[in-house]
């Protein structure tokens, strides 16, 4: 078995975990903070489209990351199965991590980033209307739209998480395989 596959296998798991980590912690505790009445929506409705945006300069490199060295590791794994029997037990672990990569790319690509690409236009008109107004008033069907889209996001933001976990357990057990 390839002597390099270790080290990358470490680091695809491990990668995995923090990409779990950090999306999971938004939905019970960063959401949630944004969601609370007493924050004047206009106020979360920016936040939270600061949140999702500066999310995206780490996590969809992060899973990239992820994805790459999976497929790295499935294909080495492939063409070393006939001739070693490591190689061959890995595979299938491998290949599991490579699927649940891309399906958190597909999860985030397809649910996700439609409403978070919503709630910052959402985010932008309110903004927009305070400043033209100079009092806060924010028209209600925003509100009302904004705090949907975060609870729906809050809830959905756990599959991806699901996928993700998902991965670096595949990781993880390919990694427990030996000799």
């Amino acid at each position: 078995m390839a002597s390099f596959m270790e080290p990358i296998q470490i680091f695809s798991t491990l990668a995995a975990a923090a990409n779990f980590g950090g999306s999971i912690l938004q939905s019970p505790l960063i959401m949630p903070m944004l969601m609370l009445p007493q924050i004047p929506v206009q106020y979360a409705g920016t936040q939270t489209a600061y949140l999702l945006q500066k999310s995206e300069y780490f996590f969809p490199p992060l899973n990239g990351v992820c994805t790459l060295s999976n497929l790295v590791l499935m294909g080495t794994a492939y063409l070393y199965s006939s001739d070693s029997a490591v190689a061959a037990a890995k595979l299938p672990r491998l290949a599991t991590a490579f699927v649940l990569n891309l399906a958190t790319t597909a999860w985030a690509l397809t649910i996700m980033v439609p409403m978070n690409k919503r709630m910052g236009v959402l985010a932008g008109q309110m903004e927009k209307k305070v400043k033209e107004d100079g009092q806060g008033a924010v028209v209600k069907t925003e509100e009302s739209e904004l705090r949907r889209l975060q609870a729906r996001w809050r809830k959905l933001n756990y599959g991806r998480a699901t996928i993700m976990i998902g991965s670096a357990i595949a990781g993880m057990s390919a990694l427990l395989v030996r000799a």
